[in-house]
């Protein structure tokens, strides 16, 4: 599914305060991750996977977030409208992260911020879909460490093996290595 398609569908979840509509795009969207990894899927998986979290926050809904999610409504749109251009929707992907910290910094309840929270995640869940370790660290900036602790301690690889078969993973690494 394009980028444009998949941005479009995490703006419709967020505007409409649709938690589960949300992760349904996530899970979408770290589908066609794993089968071409770009910049900008990895940032819009992050993002959904966070803006999910967010919407799953009753607190985030009070009178003083109005113009963080009336913002985080704009960027989405942009990001939306920038889909086929990278650097344009970079821009609008740091701006809209740039939101969710200041955001965030107002009430600030979690040792790691949601954004790193999601990059974690995000990649932990390459990694257990078969990615290669090295190859998750080096796409998403995470370190090997970082992946693997996660991993391990959330038992990521056994929720998730069970639905991605050895077939399927052979072929995602053929399909990525150009084979």
């Amino acid at each position: 599914m394009p980028l444009k398609e998949l941005t479009h569908e995490v703006l419709d979840a967020f505007l409409k305060k649709n938690q589960k509509k949300m992760r349904k795009t996530n899970d979408k969207i770290l589908a066609e991750l794993m089968l071409s990894f770009s910049k900008e899927m990895f940032r819009l998986a992050v993002a959904s996977y966070v803006l999910s979290k967010i919407l799953s926050k009753p607190r985030f809904y009070g009178r003083a977030y109005k113009e963080a999610f009336e913002r985080m409504a704009q960027v989405l749109g942009h990001m939306e409208r920038s889909a086929g251009n990278p650097e344009g929707y970079n821009i609008a992907a740091d701006n809209l992260e740039e939101t969710i910290r200041q955001m965030e910094s107002e009430d600030p309840r979690f040792v790691k911020t949601l954004m790193e929270k999601g990059k974690l995640k995000t990649a932990a869940i390459l990694y257990a879909q078969g990615m290669s370790l090295s190859l998750a660290a080096e796409e998403t900036g995470i370190s090997k460490q970082d992946i693997m602790d996660y991993s391990g301690k959330t038992m990521m690889a056994d929720r998730v093996a069970e639905a991605v078969r050895i077939s399927d993973r052979v072929k995602k690494a053929k399909r990525f290595f150009g084979g």
